[in-house]
């Protein structure tokens, strides 16, 4: 091949070359914004969730807070120490997150 069909060839391997590597980071970068959104979508998904587990939190514990309050003024009559806190340790359910 002589030299000046090299070089013409040149720039044109050059520019499929250059070409290829610009659709891989296309698709990289189309990947890469189908993830995020992805990502997107569960983050608001356990934001919900956990706005909706506090504010199951907050009703349990004003419910077990009026209980106690029965409970300590009906056995305020009896023998029982005043600073007295039952032990309320239950086991809390765990959720796995995928």
């Amino acid at each position: 091949m002589s030299k000046r069909n090299q070089s013409k060839k040149q720039p044109k391997n050059y520019r499929t070359k250059q070409k290829e590597y610009m659709d891989t980071l296309e698709g990289r970068v189309e990947e890469l914004e189908n993830e995020n959104t992805g990502f997107r979508i569960k983050e608001s998904a356990l934001k919900s969730e956990i706005n909706t587990l506090s504010e199951q939190l907050d009703y349990f514990q004003g419910f077990m807070n009026k209980m106690m309050s029965l409970v300590y003024k009906n056995v305020s009559s009896s023998k029982m120490p005043e600073n007295y806190i039952p032990d309320l340790d239950f086991p809390l359910e765990e959720k796995e997150y995928n």
